[in-house]
């Protein structure tokens, strides 16, 4: 009987010792792969995260009239007015003309802002031929509001040859277009806009 207890404490004194063992072999495990593992937050400590701010970037906006308005009509492109594209061989049109008998009044008026500007228009970018198709809707544009527009047509310093080809190719058009009567260089020493006078609109009682 003292055998048998003898024999049942040495096995659980076995059980035991391997259980520390085990226990043991575990924590050395564990400390092993602490040391092997990369401290992620230390690594990153620098980094600053990004973060989400919800900006949305629009694409930019190249509508070139302001304001401008869409016309549930647009204008037919056989009614459209053109002169041409030679510009870059034009020579270089006049800082201010004017077509009517009161040249001299309308360029003076046109200088000293005696007419709104009802709109403007940025040709900077656009080929000789889409500049005149966007100047042909901004005429109709600023009939409907008035007889004074500005058109910023740049000095055009960065054409080949030195020679301004929008600048020359604008300035020919309003001096032939049929509804334009003047227009001057309305900021002294930029010749890279010009402020135009329109033909007025008969009113629909006028015309009757």
């Amino acid at each position: 009987m003292a055998s048998d207890f003898q024999n049942t404490l040495k096995n659980l004194g076995k059980q035991a010792k391997k259980a520390a063992e085990r226990q043991a072999e575990q924590e050395k495990e564990a400390v092993k792969r602490s040391a092997e593992a990369v401290d992620f937050a230390k690594e990153m400590g620098t980094v600053t995260p990004l973060k989400n701010s919800g900006r949305y970037e629009a694409p930019r906006d190249k509508t070139p009239m302001k304001p401008r308005v869409q016309d549930k009509n647009p204008l037919a492109s056989e009614s459209l007015f053109f002169v041409g594209t030679g510009g870059n061989d034009w020579d270089e049109p006049p800082a201010a003309f004017s077509k009517n008998g009161q040249g001299k009044n309308d360029i003076r008026r046109l200088q000293d802002g005696y007419w709104d500007v009802v709109a403007d228009v940025d040709l900077h970018g656009y080929t000789q031929e889409k500049a005149q198709e966007v100047l042909n809707e901004f005429i109709e544009f600023v009939k409907k509001r008035g007889v004074c527009g500005e058109i910023v047509h740049g000095s055009g310093l960065g054409s080949s040859g030195y020679k301004p080809v929008l600048k020359n190719t604008v300035r020919r058009w309003l001096m032939q277009h049929p509804d334009v009567l003047a227009y001057v260089e309305p900021r002294k020493g930029n010749d890279g806009a010009v402020r135009i006078l329109i033909k007025r609109q008969k009113k629909e009682w006028e015309q009757g």
